[in-house]
């Protein structure tokens, strides 16, 4: 049994680091251009968010890796991404 469900531990650690990784770090940028353009140019707001966001994702995928607890890793990334896309549709 552990010779399966290690690997899927992994495989599902990798989705989740990654895949909603991804999608956080999409959505951030979302929300931080709509909250930057009215102080910036439209340019250096997308600059800002994109290079905002590329740092999310690198911090986010090094956290997912560092997490011990799959479960409650689990529960964060989705209550973290929820939040980011509630937060993109009341801004935005």
């Amino acid at each position: 049994m552990h010779r399966i469900q290690y690997p899927l531990s992994v495989l599902y650690r990798f989705i989740l680091a990654f895949g909603f990784g991804y999608l956080c770090s999409y959505l951030l940028s979302l929300l931080l251009t709509d909250l930057f353009y009215p102080y910036f140019a439209k340019a250096e707001s997308i600059y800002l968010a994109a290079f905002s966001a590329l740092v999310f994702y690198i911090i986010f995928v090094i956290f997912s890796f560092c997490a011990q607890s799959l479960k409650k890793l689990s529960i964060m990334i989705i209550s973290l991404s929820s939040m980011l896309f509630l937060l993109s549709k009341l801004v935005g």
